[in-house]
């Protein structure tokens, strides 16, 4: 008897073997990643505005062969954190994107403002 489930237990491991390299796992592989653009594609300098403690900013480039788009995320202390829009770029063009917190925030946070980018 423990030699027929010792048996199963390795016939059941092969069989979940079998269907995790089948062909729905390789078509999940070959999918992935296909819309993940690597920091280096789209590079971007983020600060705070120097005439207005409560303004954030992304300077971005598409270096990709095709469009992006990326906005601006920012901490705005103790008022809820603010996006930007999304700011379409083309290959090889660049652009800027500013969100602002509300008056009533304590300012942007240390280390508060970050730039999101997405192929399109």
């Amino acid at each position: 008897m423990r030699k027929s489930l010792s048996l199963l237990a390795v016939g059941a491991g092969a069989v979940l073997t079998l269907g995790l390299t089948g062909p729905v796992a390789q078509a999940q592989d070959a999918g992935a990643g296909l819309d993940v653009l690597a920091a280096q594609d789209v590079p971007c300098s983020t600060g705070v505005s120097e005439s207005d403690y409560l303004e954030g900013y992304a300077d971005c480039t598409n270096n990709t062969a095709g469009p992006v788009e990326f906005r601006v995320n920012i901490g705005c202390g103790l008022a809820r954190d603010v996006s930007s829009e999304w700011v379409r770029l083309e290959p090889g063009q660049g652009a800027q994107a500013v969100a602002g917190c509300p008056p009533w925030s304590t300012g942007i946070v240390p280390g508060g403002v970050s730039a999101e980018h997405r192929a399109v």
